[in-house]
């Protein structure tokens, strides 16, 4: 199966066989605007379909409360599942304990290895999306 992708200002995204891979671009502020923007295009590039996320944040940029809770919350219903690739174990305790306070709506686990966090993913199927109103 080949693999389809776009690219943005902020993000590059790639369909893979059972999950949508998102990796944040390093050095770019988000702001709710954007943060929302960012769901957007993947909602689009997802083309009626609901993916597992496998989110690379490993480059991306410190953001603000408010975009943390905007993609913890709202943003969730963009996807079944997300597995959020970290860079360090430090990151990883920082991350698990913004889990805790903000319970995303959707499972979500926090990940160092991006192989273990796409196997994660197999467990949640891909859906259709269905209509908007």
């Amino acid at each position: 199966m080949e693999n389809l992708s776009t690219e943005t200002e902020w993000v590059k995204m790639e369909i893979r066989e059972y999950y949508l891979y998102t990796k944040f671009k390093p050095n770019k502020t988000l702001d709710l605007i954007t943060a929302k923007q960012i769901i957007s295009d993947a909602v689009a590039f997802a083309n009626g379909k609901v993916y597992p996320v496998l989110t690379d944040i490993r480059d991306m940029a410190p953001h603000n409360h408010e975009v943390r809770d905007y993609f913890a919350n709202e943003a969730s219903d963009s996807s079944v599942a997300n597995a959020i690739l970290i860079s360090s174990a430090l990151s990883s305790v920082l991350a698990n304990i913004f889990l805790t306070l903000n319970k995303p709506t959707i499972p979500t686990r926090i990940f160092t290895d991006p192989k273990k966090a796409a196997k994660w993913l197999e467990m949640f199927p891909v859906k259709a999306r269905g209509v908007l109103i």
